[in-house]
């Protein structure tokens, strides 16, 4: 069971390293220090699921020694170690990470968990991800660790030409969840990747949106576009679609597809994205009479 992060106290943590010192029979001062590694001994623990996808998909799966309990891009055999908002110092200690990836909360890092990691040599990763430029940032500081391989390179390449918006691109509704309703607004990285696929939100409103059917209607958007996780939601979100008061619905332009990759900031959301275009430019020229 994780360990609430503000109920981890400084000492606390110093009786966690006492007690891992000698269950490893050595002094816990010798742990892997964060300025002494290469490429072959980088040990991470992610408290991030976006963060664990975009490192699975760098090929650096078998860097990663911990893990929190929604990352299922590794093995469920990895120790949960954490997730933003609270870690267990006991399960890090014996995974002996040289870094920690992690999307902090708003009210910053927690205050043991920098004692532990400073004790430790642990180099703390701490960043937000509510934008591909975020993803990016991310991207760039797994290149620090003497990991800067091809692949690397290559989604660094993809994330620098992501394209700007078009004002003639026709404009779609972002549905993620539809009781309650809720939309990718603007300034969302899902709102960033839809150039990709020559789109633009119809939601002008910043960040994830709760609204309603007929406030929704009102944007008048081009597509109604809904991401599922789960088979399961597939239904839901199409009649929350269907029931939307505007002439997309009433043509049925709607595309509902299952793609959890796009319902995290990964690099893998730049495949998913892609993989939706041949579906949406049929929906599109179904409308335009054009070939798709």
């Amino acid at each position: 069971m994780l360990r609430r992060a503000r109920a981890i106290t400084v000492r606390s943590v110093s009786l966690a390293c006492a007690s891992v010192a000698v269950i490893l029979g050595c002094d816990a001062s010798e742990a892997p220090r964060a300025n002494q590694h290469s490429d072959v001994d980088v040990r991470i623990a992610s408290f991030s699921p976006a963060m664990t996808a975009t490192l699975v998909d760098l090929g650096f799966e078998h860097a990663i020694a911990g893990r929190s309990p929604w990352c299922t891009d590794v093995s469920k055999a990895l120790p949960v170690v954490g997730d933003f908002r609270e870690f267990d110092a006991e399960r890090i200690l014996l995974v002996r990470p040289t870094h920690i990836v992690l999307q902090p909360p708003l009210s910053g890092l927690d205050a043991a968990l920098t004692t532990l990691a400073t004790e430790q040599g642990i180099t703390l990763v701490p960043i937000r991800i509510d934008r591909m430029k975020d993803v990016r940032s991310f991207v760039a500081e797994i290149a620090k660790l003497n990991m800067h391989t091809e692949r690397v390179q290559s989604r660094l390449a993809s994330l620098d030409a992501m394209p700007s918006i078009s004002a003639d691109d026709p404009r779609v509704l972002l549905l993620v969840n539809a009781e309650p309703m809720l939309v990718a607004g603007a300034q969302t990285y899902l709102s960033d990747l839809l150039p990709i696929i020559h789109l633009q939100n119809a939601m002008g409103r910043e960040g994830w949106i709760e609204s309603s059917h007929e406030a929704l209607g009102l944007l008048e958007p081009d597509l109604l576009l809904g991401i599922a996780e789960h088979e399961d939601n597939l239904a839901t979100l199409r009649r929350s679609l269907e029931a939307v008061p505007c002439r997309a619905a009433r043509d049925r332009r709607i595309v509902v597809v299952v793609a959890g990759e796009l319902l995290r900031p990964s690099t893998r959301a730049l495949d998913a994205i892609k993989a939706l275009e041949p579906e949406i430019a049929r929906v599109l020229a179904v409308e335009t009479g054009a070939k798709p």
